[in-house]
């Protein structure tokens, strides 16, 4: 009873008092809705406070709290009911109940304004944030056009390893920079990590990066490092961008888990940006993507965003000038953007004249006006610097002797390099092996691109740069003189200089050249005049080059040997083909130092005993000496004996009119024959005996056959009866069959074409009017490069029941290499060959003037996956049906119309 006492007599003044309060409530409106209205600017005022605060910790890496997100959104509740409470104040009718009311609710909303406010003191208004595991980068707008293939073979789980390879400045890092950016957006990987490693990169390097974007704990040993980066990624999907790799980096030192794919619910990549397919190699690269140059389009777009419109529209010369530039820089990306920054206040003519003057003297590092490390050049040397060797470098920089976008054939090149002692080998093939090698190595780090199967081609900024090494970074520009396929005059007139060591004007089509001498005496070691159209030597003035080393002039239309050439005892190299004399004087064998003479196409004798006192002398190619059917000579009578004369002696080259007589010449002569070329007119039948073919010096050096110019109707290969079996022509890359009117067939006598052409890589059939079948081609294992022309009675190519009734067992993966097929004027020819009959890697289908072909050798359907090209006229292709009957606008992409 006490208690209940107890709590009435509690409760009733505490009752007693709301009641009294709330009896105020009528009366004091004006100053309840005065305390509301400060109380709620007063929390407007905290909440901009707290606002402040937020924006300050997000930029130092830090997030809001969840608590604070809603004290926010109650905040802007009640700052929209508050507003809501003093409107109605105002609208009210002035009663006794409204004003109760309206005072109660602003009493009401004061107490929810007071306990906001407390609150604020109880929470943390914002929290550090966890580490970003993926940052975008700053890229350019323009979009690579690799992009979005590249990124779905990023995504796909075929390829756990993506190289994309390219020359210098062709764009790779910039394509790497917008894949960074789109991984980063779609969250198709957890961590995405973007590393520059450039030249001189260390694993070391890779891992404190990786460290460092992870966010890990930096402190321990370097051993300790690679177990954090490896438990932090093992569970996570990631991906790994690799930019500008040199060398090979060991990932599992890293801590990079392996292997790369999918393992499990984990997605792991790498992907990497090199100049070098070596790298590709190292790093285990199993897709590789190559970066090529823009097109001439995208190039004019890109250069013309770099000058501006306003530029180049602010004169009508300075746009001939501007696509001359463009011209000039080859599709460059680095180039056209370096380039376009520089002219692109240039608004005089002159300027971009004189731009376009030193873009043809490959002085385009005058024309940028960058600093020298931030350079074109600077930039792409980088390539040269990374070759392995003094040689390799040398071998690169002599690529620029030759013109512009001149197709460089291998052979020439290496051939150069060995007359330069660049390549020094006792074994003639070992030499051209190592040439080959020096090639693929160029090519590898792009400083020389394909030019087609059997010839290489220089970029035109990466020949420039050649030429700005080798004249000292552009200081000396007269060290070697680069005039090479300039086409300028019918008459040139070169002016030389006390230190100028070589000199190309090749490819040039001068009629006569005249040189001049700022000094009494040269330095010149190598001069370069093939490809002319020189008559007379005298205006060359050679016998002043008492130095000269390598002499080429050959394709010239010279009638009379330079006699002055004889003078020249430091020869090394003279390359004299395709020329018009008929003679070689005695004084030929003052030039005790030759090492290589090429005489290819000329007719023309030694005299006696000429030979035997070039005591040196390595290589002789007189092949070819057909140019004068008539008044051919044979000549191994002049050369039999001082043949055997030559310690050294490494590689002939010969023309063979009588077989009888070339074998009578083996016979006394061992000499290793690398190019041989036959013609015969009177057999009807030409036979090739396996017992001659299996001659050592033909099986382990002939390189090149040609058969041409014959009445023959058969070609025989035969076995004999002492036949054991092994392969016979091992080294045989080229063989042609030119000019053979009545040429009908070659027949194989118990022979099989790939015991006979083992590595046989060309095969061309030029001019044969009555040849009928090449079927057995089918069997050669090596073959890329296949041409048939002239044939006017052949109507199947290839013909599986020919090869059966011959005896021949067909191999069943047919032209496994065969990369390019050209038919041209093959008037009758309707199939190219059997349903069976397949061109796995075929590359290029040329048709010429074979009007009744109609079928392609596959289908629309299932192309050979490395095709680039369907060569013809459109009227051709217009009436070309499929095997199977399907479309073929599958094809259509593929068709280029010559």
């Amino acid at each position: 009873m006490e208690s209940v006492k107890s709590t009435i007599t509690n409760t009733i003044p505490e009752f007693a008092g709301t009641i009294v309060e709330h009896a105020f409530y009528p009366f004091q409106v004006d100053k309840r809705m005065r305390d509301l209205e400060w109380a709620t600017r007063d929390l407007v005022a905290l909440k901009e406070d707290v606002k402040t605060d937020i924006e300050i910790a997000e930029r130092k890496n830090s997030s809001r709290t969840k608590q604070v997100v809603e004290w926010l959104n109650k905040v802007e509740t009640i700052e929209k009911e508050s507003e809501e409470i003093q409107e109605n104040c105002r609208k009210r009718r002035r009663s006794f109940w409204s004003n109760y009311t309206t005072s109660s609710s602003a009493v009401k909303k004061l107490h929810e304004i007071k306990n906001l406010c407390d609150q604020k003191t109880t929470f943390e208004v914002t929290m550090p944030l966890p580490p970003p595991l993926a940052h975008e980068m700053p890229a350019s707008s323009t979009k690579s056009s690799y992009l979005e293939s590249t990124l779905q073979d990023i995504k796909d789980d075929v390829h756990g390893v993506i190289g994309i390879w390219g020359m210098g400045g062709v764009g790779k890092t910039h394509l790497l920079k917008q894949i960074n950016n789109e991984l980063c957006r779609d969250r198709a990987f957890d961590v995405v990590l973007f590393v520059t490693c450039s030249k001189g990169c260390s694993e070391e390097k890779i891992k404190n990066e990786i460290i460092a974007k992870l966010h890990l704990d930096e402190k321990g040993s370097m051993e300790q490092k690679p177990s954090k980066i490896y438990n932090f990624l093992r569970e996570r999907k990631f991906v790994l961008l690799l930019d500008d790799l040199w060398s090979r980096v060991d990932l599992n030192k890293i801590g990079i888990p392996y292997p790369m794919k999918v393992v499990g619910m984990c997605k792991r990549k790498i992907v990497l940006t090199t100049r070098s397919t070596e790298v590709c190699g190292q790093m285990e690269v199993k897709k590789r993507i190559r970066v090529d140059v823009l097109k001439w389009d995208d190039a004019w777009s890109l250069f013309k965003e770099m000058v501006t419109e306003e530029t180049i529209n602010s004169d009508p010369l300075i746009q001939k000038y501007a696509v001359d530039v463009v011209n000039e820089l080859g599709g460059l990306p680095l180039a056209l953007i370096t380039i376009g920054r520089a002219m692109y206040d240039k608004t005089d003519p002159s300027e971009w004249d004189h731009a376009v003057v030193l873009l043809n003297q490959a002085r385009l590092n005058d024309v940028e006006f960058s600093c020298a490390d931030q350079s074109v050049f600077y930039m792409l040397r980088f390539s040269y610097d990374s070759l392995k060797n003094d040689t390799l470098k040398q071998c690169f920089l002599y690529c620029s002797l030759w013109p512009e976008d001149c197709i460089i054939g291998k052979d020439d090149l290496v051939e150069l390099w060995m007359g330069l002692g660049l390549i020094d080998e006792p074994r003639m093939q070992d030499a051209y092996n190592i040439g080959y090698n020096y090639i693929r190595r160029l090519q590898a780090v792009c400083l020389l691109e394909s030019g087609g199967e059997y010839s290489v081609k220089m970029h035109d900024v990466i020949r420039d740069m050649a030429i700005w090494i080798i004249n000292n970074q552009g200081v000396d520009m007269n060290r070697w003189i680069v005039r090479a396929g300039t086409y300028d005059k019918m008459q040139e007139i070169i002016e030389f200089f006390h230190n100028t060591e070589n000199l190309s004007f090749m490819h040039s089509h001068a009629e006569e050249v005249c040189l001049s001498f700022t000094c009494s005496s040269s330095k010149l070691s190598a001069l370069l005049l093939d490809d002319n159209c020189l008559n007379n030597s005298k205006s060359l003035r050679l016998e002043l080059f008492s130095k000269l080393t390598i002499l080429n002039l050959s394709s010239n239309w010279l009638e009379a040997f330079p006699a002055e050439i004889c003078n020249l005892v430091h020869l090394q190299f003279l390359n004299l083909s395709w020329n018009w004399f008929r003679s070689l004087p005695k004084e030929l064998a003052n030039l005790t130092k030759l090492k290589y003479l090429h005489l290819r196409g000329i007719n023309c004798t030694f005299p006696k005993s000429v030979l035997s006192k070039l005591k040196v002398l390595r290589v002789l190619d007189l092949s070819h000496q057909n140019q004068d059917i008539e008044n051919y000579i044979e000549i191994f009578p002049t050369i039999e004996e001082d043949l055997q004369c030559l310690p050294d002696f490494q590689a002939l080259g010969i023309t063979v009119s009588n077989m009888h007589v070339f074998q009578k010449f083996f016979q006394t002569v061992n000499v290793p024959v690398r190019w041989l070329n036959v013609h015969n007119y009177n057999e009807s039948c030409f036979s090739f005996s396996s017992s001659f073919l299996e001659d050592f010096q033909l099986q382990n050096n002939l390189y090149s056959l040609e058969i041409e110019y014959m009445y023959a109707e058969f070609i025989e290969f035969e076995r004999a009866n002492a036949y054991r079996g092994n392969c016979l022509l091992r080294r045989l890359e080229h063989l042609d069959f030119r000019i053979m009117w009545n040429m009908k067939e070659v027949i194989w006598k118990s022979l099989d074409p790939k015991e006979v052409f083992p590595r046989l890589q060309t095969l061309d059939f030029f001019y044969c009017p009555n040849l009928k079948s090449i079927s057995w081609v089918v069997n050669l294992p090596c073959i890329r490069k296949l041409r048939v022309h002239g044939s006017k009675v052949m109507k199947q190519l290839i013909c599986i029941n020919e090869l059966k009734s011959s005896g021949i067992i067909v191999s069943q993966h047919s032209f496994p290499f065969l990369k390019k097929l050209t038919l041209e004027c093959m008037y009758e020819l309707e199939i190219i060959s059997d349903p069976i009959i397949t061109f796995p890697v075929l590359e290029v289908l040329r048709v010429i003037d074979c009007h009744k072909l109609k079928k392609l050798p596959f289908k629309s359907t299932n192309p050979p996956k490395k095709l680039k090209s369907i060569q013809g006229i459109i009227k051709w292709w217009n009436n070309v049906e499929m095997e199977d009957g399907s479309s073929k606008s599958s094809l259509q992409l593929f068709f280029n119309k010559c």
